[in-house]
This record gives structure tokens, sequence and C-alpha cells, in this order.
């Protein structure tokens, strides 16, 4: 039990850890990136707890509202050159795009690329740090169970 205890624990720590570190490194909120890592929990039948995450790309959109300027988009602190502003027919609010082709069709959404940054940092955090955070709450749950026996 104190094991299963300190391997979830240990994932919700890395899961704040790794969203905190990406959102102020590449000053996206923090929420964003919150819902994009998801923890599957160790149980009695499986003894190890997962971080799943979707790093594919953030699109421009969800930063804030989209403004259109001379150079190109703006949405929030960060500006797409080329791009435009458009509320598409079935969506109600606007998303910022850019031609494929040199035709007025396809458009591609603008996305943020955050894979590489978000693989640095979990690479870095999983290694001792990862493992202290393990040790420590492993002992703290086995001396609560235990009643400070142990």
């Amino acid at each position: 039990r104190a094991t299963i205890l300190a391997l979830n624990r240990t994932a919700e720590f890395l899961k704040s850890r790794v969203s905190k570190e990406i959102s102020t490194e590449q000053r996206i909120k923090l929420k964003l990136i919150r819902d994009r890592i998801r923890i599957f929990r160790a149980h009695r039948m499986s003894l190890a707890s997962l971080l799943n995450c979707d790093f594919r790309g953030i699109r421009a959109s969800d930063l804030g509202k989209p403004r259109q300027t001379k150079p190109g988009a703006v949405v929030g602190n960060r500006l797409f050159k080329g791009a435009f502003v458009e509320k598409k027919k079935k969506s109600k609010e606007p998303g910022v795009y850019r031609r494929t082709t040199k035709k007025r069709f396809p458009l591609k959404s603008e996305r943020i690329a955050i894979f590489d940054d978000a693989l640095r940092i979990i690479q870095d955090l999983c290694g001792d740090e990862a493992r202290a955070v393990f040790e420590k709450r492993f002992l703290h749950e086995l001396e609560r169970i235990t009643g400070g026996i142990a």
C-alpha cells in the first residue's frame, strides 16, 4: 500500500513540476499544459503509475483573443507573421490560420510546438529528482501505515 501511494504522489509531483516548467519557459497558460498531461494511477494489480503527455502543439487561438495586424496575427504576446484571423462557419471563436498553397483553400491552423522543450524537461526531472521524491514519499507512507514502528 505504501508503494502505491508513493508512486501516485510522485506522479502528481512530476505532473505539477513539468507543467510549471513548460508554462514558464514557453509563456503559455498553466491550465493549457495541465490539461494535456494525464496520470494513470498505480493500483494493486499494476504497481506502476504513468504520465501520458499530449504535446503535439497548442493552437494559437487557445492562447488568447487573436487580433489582426498588418504584419500578421497577434495572440497574447506572440506575433504570427503572414497569418490571419478568421472565424470559420461552424465555430464561433476566431482562429489563426495560414494558407498552405497560393489558392484560397486549404487553410492550416497555426500551432505552437512544445514537444522538444517538454521532452527535455521531462528527461531532466525523471532522473535523480523523481527517485528522491519517491523515496521520501515511500518512507513517509510506510511510517504512517505502520504507526512509526519501523
